[in-house]
């Protein structure tokens, strides 16, 4: 499938895989998920995905971290894990496969992926397939697909919490957004032809979203992208920003603040935001997540969780254009890598 054709697919997949998944965690025994100490471990995009769930598994109470494989397999028992959730699209990471041959047989394993029956898969003492419509070559069904199984598996292992999204409206509210993101991508391309490189930055939910975003800026275009906290971003990274670079922020009140400073410094801007007045002119580009008809899609809380999938629409939409402008080739990468798979 053609990258934007995956974008433009990812309601329908949201929907899809939702339902499969739902249906697959009620069979489950979680109780040795359940009130322990959990690693969720993946690699690349997967990551990024964790990254973006994981403020909701702390906020429901659930005892959970984020590892690389190659870095849980590194530390070993000085992790201090009672239980892994591991995360592989394929089912084929190399590095989840040996994390998860190295861990001790008392150390139960969930794996999270679109093939069951695969290496990753076989290794675990249960899974949750992702039942995933047709991807492109860079996983853009597979990364929204990813966080939304992560966060029905959050509500599944804390079932007592209030659910993380209002997943009737999901969704939908990804398909309502999806024609002001492809516009924004036109309206910003003529502005960020002469961008050399780019910061993405966000905080809570977000950081995952800035590193899933500063990821498909680098596969996608082939440009120079870099994720960060934003309060992290703020301890020295910051100085590198000023014209003929880019900064993308995504978040609250904070990053309208930094976006802002940055645009009166001239940086090219765009704010991903969640909440606050539009800017005016000589400020950011500003991008709303939330619209007045969505009213369907939650506020408060969960809306914080069901934005760690809306969030990353804006940066997929405009990864795509940059490419298409670059003469990039759909879903060809240049370096391939012949020892990051297991068959």
């Amino acid at each position: 499938m053609r990258y934007i054709e995956a974008v433009r697919a990812q309601g329908r997949n949201l929907r899809t895989s939702r339902k499969a998944v739902t249906d697959h965690l009620r069979t489950l025994d979680l109780a040795p998920w359940r009130n322990r100490r959990l690693a969720l471990v993946g690699m690349g995009a997967s990551t990024n995905a964790i990254a973006s769930v994981l403020p909701g598994y702390w906020s429901a109470g659930v005892q959970a971290s984020c590892w690389l494989g190659s870095e849980l397999e590194l530390a070993g028992s000085a992790a201090g894990i009672e239980a892994v959730v591991a995360v592989s699209q394929t089912g084929k990471s190399a590095e989840i496969y040996s994390v998860l041959q190295q861990l001790p047989e008392a150390c139960p394993r969930l794996v999270v992926t679109d093939v069951a029956s695969s290496p990753v898969g076989s290794l675990a003492e249960a899974t949750v397939p992702l039942a995933l419509l047709e991807d492109s070559a860079v996983r853009t069904i597979g990364y929204t697909g990813t966080v939304q199984a992560l966060l029905l598996l959050r509500d599944a292992l804390a079932p007592a919490s209030a659910p993380a999204a209002d997943w009737d409206q999901l969704a939908d509210g990804l398909e309502q957004l999806l024609p002001a993101a492809e516009e924004l991508a036109a309206q910003l391309l003529p502005e960020l032809r002469g961008v050399t490189s780019f910061d993405v930055v966000g905080s809570g939910v977000h950081a995952g979203t800035a590193a899933q975003g500063a990821l498909l800026l680098r596969e996608v275009c082939k440009l120079p992208a870099s994720p960060y906290e934003t309060y992290q971003y703020l301890h020295g990274p910051i100085e590198s920003a000023g014209p003929g670079r880019a900064l993308i922020a995504i978040g609250g009140a904070r990053e309208r603040k930094l976006a802002e400073s940055m645009a009166a410094a001239g940086t090219t801007v765009l704010l991903i935001a969640t909440s606050g007045a539009d800017q005016g002119s000589g400020g950011p580009v500003v991008f709303r997540l939330s619209q007045p008809d969505l009213a369907g899609v939650p506020a408060a809380e969960a809306a914080g969780l069901a934005q760690a999938v809306l969030a990353i629409l804006p940066l997929q939409t405009i990864s795509s254009v940059l490419a298409d402008d670059r003469g990039c080739v759909d879903g060809e990468f240049r370096y391939h890598q012949d020892d990051t798979k297991v068959e």
